[in-house]
């Protein structure tokens, strides 16, 4: 019996596929050893939490949160607004095409003392007219980019119909909604700003090291009874990393702290960001309490009723905005298809003019005040970042390696029947 033509080929493609899995494990092991000992299979070990641990505000905020892959940003995100908002109930969407799953870094922040629900598989569907709008729709390869932008579009709308509509049901009130990778923020003056002789709810928040809490603001704030939602502007942050010589802007009860790293947080990492003249589409906060049913319009206007046609609100007399961070390479990148991609991430950050930002560095120490000293913080924020960064790598590898096994099998038959 002859043996098929082109044999030698197979037992080279064949080789090849064992030394690229040799490859992969290799470098998964280097990434392992940067990560300082943290295992992708070993969540970080909570430490009991302050039993005093919430912030005292007259009101506590919820919030609408949809996220996919975003375990390496979440744990940051989480703990900002726990301490400036505070946020106290939360209602996640996980998109079904997540390769990641934030449950452990949820669970954490709930025995917090968060009330944290989590909606997974499109369990909130709601069906349009469009192909792409149905729940049963099929991702292939030749699906067009604006169809996925759409579809996203749609899961966002209907999910933000379905939450504020829990929250209707709860009696809750003010509700954030904004994404993982953005900040609701005091609206402190820049140095170029001319402040205003008169006072107003705006420049009453100058002093960044007071306790003051969203909620405190909010209460005394007189927003129109008939409206009832609130947008504000919002600002880009590009990914250029911060030198502080020292120190002097950094949580000062964390400096002490051996496995301390500024670089790990988003806010304290990039300060630099659009002026105040070059805001990006609005976000919003509403009163769930008063949500009535009607669809979302889309993430920047949830209400033609607070904002008409304009989502470019006024900010200079707005006491918050919202921040949006284009962040790491390694947050923004993700596993599976992503039409984004490098290009896009560079083309994020080539934004023209921008002025710093240090106004993000305070509400670090008040959540190590809180939760009860730095050991605490590191575990809740840090290590849970690095253990998300250590599984995205993981994940990136694995497709890495499964789509050049693919090809080498194609080779492979290719080669047998030649």
């Amino acid at each position: 019996m002859s043996r098929p033509k082109g044999g030698i080929t197979v037992y080279i493609s064949c080789l090849s596929v064992v030394i690229l899995a040799a490859t992969q494990f290799s470098l998964l092991a280097d990434i392992t050893n940067k990560k300082e000992g943290v295992s992708p299979n070993d969540a970080p070990v909570i430490l009991k939490a302050n039993e005093n641990a919430k912030p005292t505000a007259p009101f506590s905020f919820s919030a609408c949160l949809i996220l996919k892959d975003d375990n390496i940003i979440l744990p940051e995100w989480l703990a900002y607004h726990y301490t400036v908002l505070p946020l106290d109930r939360l209602i996640v969407g996980v998109d079904s095409l997540s390769h990641t799953d934030p449950s452990p870094i949820l669970d954490a922040y709930q025995k917090l003392g968060m009330n944290i629900t989590t909606w997974k598989n499109d369990s909130f569907w709601k069906n349009g007219r469009e192909p792409w709008a149905k729940k049963k729709f099929t991702i292939t390869n030749t699906t067009s980019y604006d169809d996925l932008r759409r579809r996203k579009r749609h899961r966002q709308n209907v999910f933000y119909e379905a939450c504020l509509q829990k929250l209707h049901d709860e009696n809750r009130t003010w509700t954030m909604m904004i994404d993982a990778d953005e900040y609701l923020a005091f609206n402190y003056y820049d140095d170029s700003e001319q402040k205003p002789t008169e006072n107003n709810t705006r420049s009453q928040l100058l002093d960044q090291s007071s306790p003051v809490t969203m909620a405190d603001v909010v209460s005394q704030w007189d927003i129109d009874p008939k409206l009832p939602c609130v947008t504000f502007a919002r600002y880009l942050f590009v990914s250029t990393d911060t030198q502080d010589d020292d120190g002097k802007d950094l949580p000062q009860q964390l400096l002490g702290h051996p496995d301390f790293n500024a670089a790990l947080f988003h806010t304290l990492r990039y300060r630099q960001r659009n002026p105040l003249t070059s805001p990006q589409a609005g976000k919003s906060i509403l009163d769930a309490s008063r949500y009535d049913r009607s669809p979302i319009d889309n993430p920047h206007r949830v209400k033609r009723l607070c904002t008409g046609y304009n989502v470019f609100p006024d900010n200079k007399v707005m006491p918050f905005r919202v921040h949006h961070y284009v962040g790491s390479w390694e947050a923004f990148r993700s596993p599976g298809f992503d039409p984004r991609g490098r290009s896009y991430f560079d083309k994020r950050n080539n934004v023209g003019d921008t002025v710093r930002d240090n106004t993000m560095s305070a509400w670090l120490d008040k959540f190590t005040t809180l939760v009860g000293g730095a050991e605490k913080v590191i575990e809740m924020t840090q290590k849970f970042r690095l253990h998300a960064e250590l599984e995205m790598e993981r994940k990136i590898l694995e497709q890495q390696q499964q789509q050049r096994y693919d090809w080498e099998k194609l080779n492979m038959k290719t080669a047998y029947w030649a």
